[in-house]
């Protein structure tokens, strides 16, 4: 799993506050058949909560090819997508 944070720092040395998460879970599936590519299904939580604010899937993912910064932003992209805003 991939876990990526948000966090607002006020003033640059604060106390953090959490803004939001996305978790990252690699479908292995996919990744067993071939290793290049993977499926991976996401959850983005609402601000400082355990709740699930949108969720999808990312499908063949070129894994070996881009940095993971590339899925994040696909990612991103997919859950704007769903709804017209984040």
């Amino acid at each position: 799993m991939i876990r990526v944070t948000l966090e607002l720092i006020p003033g640059g040395f604060g106390e953090p506050e959490l803004l939001g998460r996305i978790d990252i879970d690699n479908q292995i599936q996919r990744t067993l058949s071939d290793h290049r590519r993977g499926d991976y299904h996401y959850r983005l939580f609402k601000k400082r909560t355990a709740k699930v604010w949108k969720e999808g899937l990312i499908e063949d993912f070129p894994r070996l090819s881009y940095h993971t910064w590339n899925l994040v932003r696909k990612i991103l992209d997919d859950a704007a997508a769903g709804s017209g805003v984040i």
